[in-house]
């Protein structure tokens, strides 16, 4: 089987940054799983895939546009510190969910921000991807593809809409 729209493909993969240093990987137990053709991973890595099969493998470098963005320096704010819970377990590196609201005040969602610094009077926290602005090289083998029914396919993504 090749991997086409609706196939749930699980990778092995090692991501690299531009010096060649391992900026992650996958091991057996954290296969890194992604469903085609419905934008869960960028396009072009998505679109570098299509069409191979279990055990090939794919070497790509996207650069910071095409996969984690570029970094922008707008995503780094001081929250302050009072807007957290006393008792709340905060350390540098932690990722923690904030409430974003619009131009009138309103809560209009959420959003994941990565903790920064901890100061007495204001946490920092950085919107930006740990690896915006990077032209990162994926190294990727095939593990297993599976041809998804309209109904998972339906499921997976009610799911990640939930997310």
């Amino acid at each position: 089987m090749k991997i086409e729209n609706d196939c749930l493909v699980d990778l092995e993969y090692e991501l690299h940054a531009p010096n060649g240093d391992m900026l992650e990987s996958s091991d057996n137990d954290s296969l890194m799983s992604y469903l085609h053709g419905h934008g869960e991973i960028p396009p072009k890595l998505e679109a570098a895939l299509a069409g191979h099969k279990v055990g090939d493998q794919v070497n790509i470098t996207l650069e910071p546009e095409d996969a984690y963005g570029e970094f922008n320096p707008d995503g780094i704010v001081a929250v302050p510190r009072d807007s957290f819970p006393e008792d709340a377990e905060i350390v540098p590196g932690d990722w923690v969910t904030v409430e974003v609201q619009d131009d009138d005040g309103q809560q209009s969602g959420s959003m994941k921000m990565r903790v920064v610094e901890i100061a007495p009077d204001a946490i920092t926290l950085d919107a930006n991807h740990p690896h915006a602005g990077l032209k990162v090289t994926f190294d990727l083998t095939v593990k297993e593809i599976r041809k998804l029914s309209p109904t998972e396919v339906q499921q997976r993504s009610q799911e990640s809409d939930e997310e």
